[in-house]
């Protein structure tokens, strides 16, 4: 079965996003740059985590 269509453009709408997020951390709430690397990073550990626990089997 192959990847279900519209998950890449959701995927880029997502970073996209999560970009805007991190600037108004950096800009507006005075977030070290640092700390969102790290977030960054720790998150798509995460999300990477997930998702070989909940994949299942892949040819």
């Amino acid at each position: 079965m192959g990847p279900k269509p519209g998950l890449g453009l959701m995927m880029a709408g997502a970073l996209i996003a999560f970009a805007g997020f991190c600037i108004v951390l950096v800009r507006v709430f005075d977030v070290p740059d640092y700390w969102v690397l790290l977030g960054v990073g720790i998150g798509m550990f995460a999300l990477g985590v997930v998702r070989r626990l909940t994949g299942g089997s892949r040819d």
